[in-house]
């Protein structure tokens, strides 16, 4: 799934807002469907255009109220969540476009969408006659943070507080006053003004997230950070100086506080915001959420004080209200929150909870190691399933083939849903990254074109992305298909079977990936690898695979998960992309060069990738024998786990 795409930002790069390119996705959160009765679940090829013209209308008589020329609206929520739930989503709601990533500007007599490549087709479609669709990336196309600066001189350009990362909203007060224009920000969200069916925020009960999977208590975590905390920040001879660390990002706070929770389609973190100082931990959290005694067993396990969330920022301010030391959290903060604490009170660092996160401990790789070798049998599965219903004859469509994949899956161990919607994609619809199937527009898989399918489960010792492009057809597939496939997959095996010295970073082993495409003038617009969680969201940013210094620069340590997706989109026709994870660990070898480690990667995924699309001329020796191997270590490893299931069995020994 996934990737985080450097193609096109669409924030500056500090910016964490779920707009930003730091976050932007191969897919799509469940956005809902903004019908008076129609499900959130339905596809976002599944809609109608929405006429936005009378929203547009009322939202003009809030900005006039307001006394703002512009309105911004990210696709953001208070916590620079990279998907948000439905209560959030107001930029899909005045827009119509449901696509995970974008910004909409609405000003007296305009209203635009700003998005990037892999939007460009849903958007186009989506968007009706009031709105002018922004192809960020294309030359000439400015980016909404650019192009507002454009607004006539004098102009007030307003914008929610609570939506605005801090990072991105200190570098947008500085460009403004250059070109005489000045941000607002008004007591209330003005989309939540007109959105008078706007759904109530999600309080699901709270888990706690057991030891055997996390591998780490959560006193101990926070115990951690009390030490970076006093190693920063010393306190000195004076008590009011306790410096405190605030968490204000979702998955952070889940995975520091060991809780899992249920209020974002396929993300299992809650709403909360956390202060920790040396002697306290304070979680305002919605009460509802904290409903089971297992869970507040939990919280008073680590010592956490328990606050309404609706109280939070108030709650917050009250907290450090006499105290002398800084406020230290990370650039995703909301600039309401630093507003409200004071620019000079809060100290902006990299996250080291997020940091901590993204190198896995042992427990945590053997879950993930478990995770995919359970995923791997439930895929092998599928695919002898889906290989002897097209074989008989029978119609697979794209919708059936997904659903049926999740219907494996919810049989192993520790399944606790999808990762996100599955991408299942035949034809010119695997050549839309996010593109989702739909079971009132029923696509039958094509025999002539390959099939994509990116998908993933949500373990509970264990977030899976998985994405491989197969052959379903009786007749070769053509030599193109065949030639652009196995570019890909040099790209994957290139990145796979590196050896590098410690210090190597994923803008530098991004160029491998693409170089086979390169030398045949292809390319693809996202990144090639980002990081993920444990039984948390399948994309971390700490670390991953880009060709933008401004993304996953922080060298690759033993620890580190990172996907690894190249690809391929021929717009109209076809796509091809291939995704397995990987995890970094120490790597010996024959010289041990220099006075650092050596490093390579250990491949999870155990999903064999279909041979019929090779164009074995185009290998290397090296190249042919990694394929073997992969498919060998598949079936090897599988074959135990389908012994029960003969044509599973019988597919895999095909492989």
């Amino acid at each position: 799934m996934g990737l985080l795409s450097c193609f096109a930002p669409l924030l500056p790069a500090r910016s964490t807002a779920h707009s930003s390119a730091s976050t932007a996705t191969l897919v799509d959160k469940d956005a809902h469907r903004f019908i008076e009765g129609k499900s959130s679940a339905d596809s976002d090829e599944d809609r109608v255009v929405v006429d936005t013209g009378r929203r547009l209308d009322e939202l003009r008589r809030e900005l006039d109220r307001a006394d703002v020329d512009a309105y911004v609206v990210p696709t953001a929520d208070a916590h620079g969540s990279e998907w948000v739930g439905s209560c959030d989503e107001r930029r899909a709601f005045i827009s119509g476009f449901t696509g995970s990533s974008g910004v909409a500007v609405v000003t007296k007599t305009e209203a635009h969408l700003f998005t990037d490549s892999r939007y460009y087709v849903q958007a186009g479609k989506q968007l009706d006659s009031h709105w002018t669709l922004q192809k960020v990336g294309e030359e000439g196309v400015k980016n909404w943070d650019k192009w507002i600066l454009d607004l006539p001189s004098g102009s007030k350009i307003g914008i929610d507080p609570t939506l605005l990362d801090y990072g991105t909203g200190k570098a947008l007060s500085q460009a403004v006053k250059t070109r005489s224009l000045s941000l607002v920000f008004p007591s209330s969200n003005l989309v939540d003004a007109i959105w008078r069916s706007r759904p109530p925020r999600s309080a699901a009960p709270i888990q706690p997230h057991p030891l055997k999977f996390t591998g780490e208590s959560a006193s101990s975590k926070l115990a951690a950070l009390r030490k970076y905390l006093r190693e920063s920040h010393p306190a000195g001879d004076n008590d009011k100086a306790d410096a405190a660390y605030l968490v204000t990002t979702l998955p952070a706070i889940a995975w520091l506080l060991n809780l899992r929770g249920d209020d974002i389609a396929h993300n299992p973190v809650f709403y909360a915001y956390v202060l920790i100082t040396e002697r306290e931990c304070v979680l305002w959290v919605q009460s509802a959420a904290l409903a089971s005694d297992e869970v507040r067993r939990a919280v008073s396990e680590f010592g956490g004080r328990v606050e309404e969330y609706g109280n939070a920022l108030e709650g917050i301010r009250r907290e450090r209200e006499g105290k002398a030391g800084k406020v230290v959290t990370d650039a995703k903060a909301s600039w309401a929150v630093v507003d409200l604490l004071g620019e000079d009170k809060v100290e902006i660092v990299k996250s080291p909870i997020e940091t901590a996160q993204a190198v896995k401990n042992r427990v945590e790789i053997e879950g993930f190691r478990r995770a995919y070798l359970r995923d791997g049998a439930a895929w092998a599965r599928w695919q002898a399933w889906l290989e002897d219903e097209v074989a008989s004859g029978k119609e697979v469509t794209e919708w059936s083939a997904a659903e049926k994949l999740t219907e494996y899956r919810k049989g192993h161990k520790y399944f606790a849903g999808l990762a996100y919607e599955n991408i299942s994609a035949t034809g010119e619809n695997a050549a839309l990254p996010h593109y989702e199937p739909s079971p009132s527009r029923p696509v039958p898989l094509s025999l002539s074109t390959p099939y994509l399918n990116d998908s993933g489960a949500q373990y509970l010792d264990g977030t899976i992305d998985t994405t491989r492009t197969m052959w379903l057809g009786r007749k070769s597939p053509s030599r193109e298909h065949k030639r652009a496939f196995t570019r890909v997959l040099q790209g994957h095996i290139a990145v796979d079977a590196l050896v590098f010295p410690e210090g190597t970073t994923g803008e530098q082993v991004d160029v491998l990936a693409r170089a086979p495409l390169w030398s045949e003038g292809m390319n693809y617009g996202h990144g090639t690898g980002h990081g993920i969680g444990e039984y948390l969201s399948v994309h971390e940013t700490q670390v991953g695979i880009a060709h933008s210094a401004a993304y996953f620069n922080t060298p690759f340590v033993p620890g580190h998960v990172t996907s690894n997706e190249p690809g391929y989109y021929e717009v109209g026709s076809y796509g091809i992309r291939l995704e397995s994870v990987l995890c970094v660990k120490e790597a010996h070898t024959r010289r041990g060069f220099g006075d650092r480690r050596w490093l390579a990667f250990e491949r999870l995924t155990m999903v064999p990738i279909d041979t019929k699309l090779v164009d074995y001329a185009l290998l290397s020796p090296s190249e042919k024998v990694w394929l073997k191997c992969h498919n060998q270590l598949c079936r090897d490893k599988l074959l135990p786990l389908v012994k029960d299931d003969k044509r599973a069995v019988r597919w895999l020994k095909r492989q």
